[in-house]
């Protein structure tokens, strides 16, 4: 080797370690993207994915263990939602099972249909405060979403329900994300 060529760092035995570490902490990274700065709202849109999220609770409607409930985001189900549209109405496909969210006879949702017919016919309206209010075709009218707390045993799992307009109505967001199958 010529003695004006550069030679490269030896590392063994070498008393000087070249290291590149993060300048935060992984508890500090970990942290900072967990309470990082999402969107407040999106418009909802066929074609799009959407995180739905109560702005009272910032907790998101989601698919767990065969059950439509509010849970922290990040949780353990699904709580990406693909927008469609089918003869004009709304309406939200849960991209890992291919199964659309809707209601029961009871008003309870669920997802657990391949189909988008009249019970997963939705709609939103947005409000001048922000956010939107989630509709359904119920009956013959429109009946807005929201939550109830459901007892079993001890503890108290918050469901979503078609609910009535006398009843305290729920906002919410729609956080657009980006699909898992682009």
């Amino acid at each position: 080797m010529a003695h004006d060529q550069p030679t490269a760092p030896s590392t063994i035995g070498s008393e000087k370690w070249d290291i590149c570490t993060p300048s935060a902490t992984s508890e500090n990274t970990t942290k900072n993207a967990l309470t990082c700065e999402i969107p407040r709202f999106s418009i909802p849109w066929p074609g799009r994915t959407f995180i739905i999220r109560s702005q009272t609770t910032a907790q998101v409607i989601t698919f767990l263990d065969g059950e439509v409930i509010l849970d922290k985001p990040g949780g353990l189900g699904t709580y990406r939602w693909k927008c469609v549209e089918t003869e004009g109405w709304m309406g939200f496909k849960d991209p890992a099972s291919a199964q659309y969210l809707g209601f029961q006879e009871h008003g309870l949702l669920f997802c657990r249909v391949p189909h988008h017919r009249r019970n997963e016919y939705m709609c939103t309206r947005m409000r001048p405060e922000g956010g939107c209010v989630l509709l359904v075709s119920y009956g013959d009218s429109l009946c807005p979403v929201g939550v109830f707390a459901e007892e079993t045993g001890n503890r108290v799992k918050p469901k979503i329900k078609v609910m009535d307009w006398d009843s305290e109505g729920i906002v919410w967001d729609f956080i657009e994300v980006q699909s898992h199958e682009e």
